[in-house]
């Protein structure tokens, strides 16, 4: 019986001298107030009208440089067409006619990208996308041609 007592006392000063013995602290929480959720709202909708806005105008510069590129390539066709004769002069005024036509648009998707808010131009990506790709495939096809 001594040698648990002793024990005992033992594992309770060990227990005591640790810090095991203290009551857990008391945490105070603190209630969230309709003020915190409109402030960390209001955060949230302004980083992610920055983000709309980083991003669109990344679009619009890699857009532009794009359409830019394919107007260099749209030149170097026209000087080409210039030589032609007959059938071949036909086909390429054609082709000529078409991939103006898909640059204007391309032009004018632009245009409405430029003037967007940045939180709605994600609406007109597509269509500039789609445009920027016709305008594209149809150099790839006139220089493949020609």
């Amino acid at each position: 019986m001594m040698i648990r007592s002793w024990w005992l006392l033992s594992a309770a000063v060990l227990l005591n001298a640790s810090g095991c013995s203290k009551a857990p602290e008391a945490h105070t929480v603190r209630k969230v107030t309709a003020e915190d959720v409109r402030r960390d709202a209001d955060k949230a909708v302004d980083t992610a009208t920055a983000a709309a806005v980083q991003a669109k105008e990344d679009f619009e510069l890699r857009f532009k440089t794009s359409l830019a590129e394919l107007d260099v390539e749209i030149a170097k066709l026209r000087e080409k067409g210039v030589a032609l004769k007959d059938d071949a002069s036909i086909r390429w005024n054609e082709k000529m006619a078409d991939l103006k036509a898909k640059q204007k648009v391309a032009g004018e998707k632009l245009d409405e990208l430029r003037t967007s808010t940045g939180e709605a131009w994600g609406h007109i990506e597509k269509g500039a996308q789609s445009a920027w790709d016709d305008v594209r495939k149809a150099v790839a096809e006139a220089t493949k041609e020609f």
